[in-house]
């Protein structure tokens, strides 16, 4: 018997989650938050979906200690810039990037299709560990929503 999970359940479709830009990035990218503490009651792990557009890039950044973060790219193609000496990785599909805590980065997507990947870190989130997680929290009132829900 196939069940619909309801919003914030333990299982959903990725398509149902709604889209988050920062203001001024509504052309750059997208990110849905996925399993968090708000989305599944989630304390020890963050997943995020984003997709970044051909051409673009995210600003330089870097999350404090013990939040290292991991990249699995799922589609596209693009550079990783990482730490203060600005190493530069291709990544494409099934590429995964450990960026250690601390660790500057940012990426650009230099492919003609979207950049789309998962991204993981430890939780629970807190606030000034992630400029996006913060301001959509603050715009949002909360971390997740589904489509039907903005």
């Amino acid at each position: 018997m196939k069940k619909e999970a309801a919003a914030m359940g333990h299982v959903f479709n990725i398509r149902k989650v709604a889209d988050f830009s920062p203001e001024g990035y509504e052309n750059a990218f997208v990110s849905k938050m996925l399993i968090d503490s708000e989305s599944v009651g989630s304390e020890k792990l963050v997943m995020n979906y984003f997709a970044l557009k051909p051409g673009k890039k995210t600003d330089q950044g870097s999350h404090p200690a013990p939040f290292d973060e991991v990249y699995y790219v799922l589609r596209g193609h693009a550079i990783v810039y990482l730490g203060e000496s600005q190493d530069a990785f291709e990544i494409e599909p099934d590429t995964v990037v450990f960026i250690p805590h601390n660790t500057l980065h940012y990426l650009v997507n230099n492919g003609p299709d979207e950049l789309e990947m998962i991204t993981v870190m430890p939780g629970p989130m807190q606030e000034g560990v992630n400029s996006i997680y913060d301001e959509r929290k603050k715009k949002w009132g909360s971390s997740f929503k589904t489509k039907g829900e903005i």
